[in-house]
């Protein structure tokens, strides 16, 4: 007779993960790094994106710290809000070693579908802080409208 065996969550999580963990140690331990070129190696990065919205708009915040604003550029076409910029790498300094960098660099393309209703030629950027804001206004029909409810 077969032994009933309870499966429990954690434990079943675990030897996946150690599945997995193996299966990329095998496939991405014999690549050459370089050539893929990846995030932690500073050739490219993504500044960290927030979206938000207000009754009458909608807020994106990205976080640029490093960067100029006349480095970045904001276009909006067919809908679509592209953000470009580049961040450059510091040279070392004569006497200065680096023993670990954290920093990303290089350049970065962020893009993000708008819903239909924002206004697209009344959207404004402003930087501050190293961080670039985007207002983009919605337009007059979808904004909500308050009904008052009178009594019958």
């Amino acid at each position: 007779m077969a032994k009933l065996t309870r499966w429990h969550p954690i434990t079943g999580l675990e030897r996946w993960f150690d599945r997995m963990d193996r299966l990329f140690d095998r496939f991405f331990g014999s690549l050459d790094w370089d050539f893929w070129r990846l995030d932690w190696q500073g050739e490219r990065w993504m500044p960290p994106m927030e979206v938000s919205e207000t009754d009458d708009a909608y807020l994106i915040r990205l976080e640029v710290p490093g960067i100029k604003p006349e480095d970045v550029e904001v276009t909006l076409q067919d809908g679509v809000l592209t953000v470009r910029g580049k961040r450059e790498r510091q040279d070392e300094q004569k006497g200065e070693t680096y023993h670990l960098v954290e920093r990303a660099y290089g350049e970065f393309v962020r893009s993000l579908q708008l819903p239909g209703d924002v206004k697209e030629d009344a959207a404004e950027a402003t930087y501050k802080d190293g961080v670039l804001e985007l207002r983009l206004p919605k337009s007059e029909t979808s904004k909500t409208r308050r009904i008052e409810v009178k009594a019958a």
